[in-house]
């Protein structure tokens, strides 16, 4: 670990990033990790989030982000435009919400300029300003708490950023998509509200790129059971965090 630590402080090249939940934006390493405590702080969350607890990756995750300024994933990228194939009445003008969407660009590069990226950290939003995005540079529930009733909204995109607020999914009109992953076990939870349907899925890492249908998408939403490290205790874990799912709203409130 300490000869692969030197290797990469050594070299200049950045590899392609994986923001997950760390955000280190300083351009030098030694300024953005600040101290060793800083950097292990740093790579555990990213080995949790990646789900790679034996750290290979995450070296490569967490040295390129306090490199990089922007991040993009080729391969979450291919899988939403494959969705985006399945979605009806989608173009550059369509709206697009991205909650914590950090200086994340995938989104935007895939749908457009419609693409609104919300999140309270000022440095992201600055950078993705500075680069021609749209940004709100404040919390979700925030941006919710000033949408109009039914405000224009297309797409929702929770990717890597918590559950879906039930106040935002009020306010979407019928008929617009969230797309969602389940590493927060947003996937889980929109999988069990009546105010959405799901349509689809696709499994980014998936070496077939296949669109999931509705069954098997259903099947592959849930939680697996796991020991705990050295503990020996049960948790619970979401399935399949890494998979895009692709839901819709509908008129169930119509009814109501």
């Amino acid at each position: 670990m300490t000869d692969k630590l030197n290797d990469k402080c050594g070299n200049g090249k950045s590899e392609e990033a994986r923001p997950e939940d760390g955000r280190l934006h300083e351009a030098g390493v030694e300024e953005s990790l600040g101290s060793l405590a800083e950097f292990a702080a740093m790579l555990l969350r990213n080995m949790e989030s990646s789900g790679n607890l034996d750290g290979t990756d995450s070296f490569d995750t967490v040295f390129s982000q306090s490199k990089q300024e922007t991040y993009f994933h080729q391969d979450v990228a291919k899988a939403l435009g494959k969705l985006r194939e399945r979605m009806t009445n989608i173009d550059d003008t369509s709206v697009i919400i991205y909650p914590g969407s950090s200086s994340d660009e995938t989104l935007a590069r895939v749908f457009g300029p419609g693409v609104i990226h919300v999140d309270p950290d000022e440095h992201a939003m600055d950078v993705m300003r500075e680069k021609g995005y749209n940004v709100a540079e404040m919390t979700i529930e925030e941006y919710v708490s000033n949408m109009p009733e039914e405000g224009r909204a297309d797409v929702v995109f929770s990717y890597n950023s918590g559950l879906v607020p039930q106040e935002l999914l009020d306010k979407i009109p019928v008929g617009c998509y969230v797309i969602a992953n389940n590493w927060h076990g947003s996937a889980n939870s929109l999988g069990k509200n009546p105010r959405v349907t799901l349509v689809c899925a696709i499994d980014p890492e998936s070496k077939s790129g296949e669109i999931i249908n509705e069954e098997e998408a259903q099947a592959a939403l849930g939680t697996t059971t796991t020991k705990s490290g050295n503990m020996d205790i049960d948790i619970d874990i979401e399935k399949n965090p890494n998979t895009l799912w692709l839901f819709e709203k509908n008129d169930e409130s119509a009814a109501e």
